[in-house]
């Protein structure tokens, strides 16, 4: 049973759909123009709503996840064929290496890889006093490209699984195991792992070759709810917590653009807080991961204190383990104290990376529940309530 807050039955405000309206007619995917479109217009929006030290900062970054992902699919093929313990050890590096890839902890390989120029959104929200704590707010910008690995059919199971128990696998799963059975000694596995890798390499290229989602939901909701929170925390400011904005471009390639943020900036751990906002519009409830991809595990008592407010609120919020790496994790792996919410429909992000991403299909009263949860959350860091 769903649980709401008494704000849930209200409309959203008028400047969050047309907000949200706005950055889903853009073609956000990242290094595009209509990624820059969206940066400026956010730039404008920030500042219209008092936000100081607004600032357009670009990344460098590949338009996509796929690439770095296909040469860690060439590498595994090229293992598995080498002779032995050679073999099994480079097929067991090429794994490790996947792994540190997808989770934002080493990406070398993009390093090596043509790239463009992605835009990242950064601002301010001044405390009332001196500061003595941290409050960051995080939003991805750009929106992702659709194709057949994101097709309903496709990740029924991993949505039917994390319906019942909460836990999703992550989605580089079937990679990666692939890339391990490649090391097996057995010649016949390694055959079967090398024809996988084969057919996942083309389902990714598919999808690197299809169209950008509108990103309604993933995640034009998340920023509308930060943009929301910027007016209301102008409005009353917080007493000693200065709030910074941060809206990353490149999430949907890697959350490149949120590695270049965090290794710009230094942040005190005991002082610094970062929610991250993403696809807030599934419409059935919010939900706070409890670990994002394989690694990406979040702090049990910042998961506690999510939940403690959350009650306090009267907004139900199930803790899960989610598909994806999203910006928090890089958030906590820079030093921060991080709470990542996003919302579920059915076990799953409504309409995530798909064409069907549009506006008129965002589900409201979550993303509502979103920004009052992260107003109380803000006022109780800012009260010292969350230890």
């Amino acid at each position: 049973m769903v649980t709401l807050s008494t704000t849930t039955a209200a409309a959203p405000p008028g400047e969050m759909t047309r907000d949200v309206a706005a950055l889903a007619r853009l073609d956000r995917r990242t290094t595009r123009p209509g990624e820059r479109d969206s940066a400026e217009l956010l730039a404008a929006r920030l500042t219209e709503s008092g936000a100081v030290a607004v600032e357009v900062a670009e990344f460098r970054g590949q338009s996509s996840w796929v690439p770095a992902h296909l040469a860690h699919l060439i590498g595994a093929v090229a293992a598995s064929a080498l002779p032995g313990t050679a073999g099994r050890l480079a097929s067991v590096a090429v794994a490790a290496s996947y792994e540190l890839e997808v989770g934002g902890r080493c990406q070398w390989v993009r390093r090596l890889l043509p790239a463009g120029r992605g835009v990242s959104v950064s601002a301010r929200v001044p405390a009332a006093n001196r500061p003595r704590r941290t409050l960051v707010l995080i939003a991805h910008h750009d929106a992702a490209h659709n194709g057949l690995v994101w097709h309903p059919k496709t990740v029924a199971l991993n949505r039917f699984r994390s319906h019942r128990t909460g836990r999703s696998a992550p989605s580089h799963a079937p990679v990666l195991l692939a890339i391990l059975a490649s090391a097996v000694p057995h010649a016949g596995v390694r055959r079967v792992a090398r024809l996988v890798l084969g057919g996942l390499g083309l389902a990714m290229i598919q999808s690197m070759r299809s169209p950008t989602t509108p990103g309604a939901n993933d995640n034009a909701t998340g920023v509308a709810a930060v943009l929301e929170l910027v007016r209301r925390l102008r409005a009353a400011p917080l007493a000693d917590t200065e709030v910074l904005i941060l809206l990353p471009g490149g999430e949907e390639a890697g959350n490149v653009g949120m590695l270049a943020l965090t290794r710009r900036d230094r942040f005190d751990p005991a002082h610094t807080l970062a929610i991250g906002l993403d696809s807030l519009g599934s419409g059935e409830h919010l939900v706070v991961a409890r670990r994002e991809g394989l690694t990406g595990r979040m702090a049990e008592r910042d998961i506690t204190a999510a939940q403690r407010v959350a009650a306090r609120a009267g907004i139900e919020l199930p803790a899960v383990t989610f598909a994806n790496v999203c910006d928090t994790t890089i958030a906590k792996r820079a030093g921060m104290r991080a709470i990542s919410l996003l919302s579920y429909e059915r076990g799953w992000i409504r309409h995530l990376h798909l064409k069907s991403d549009t506006a008129d299909a965002v589900g409201w009263r979550t993303v509502i529940d979103a920004v009052e949860l992260t107003e109380h959350l803000a006022r109780a860091w800012d009260r010292g309530e969350i230890d």
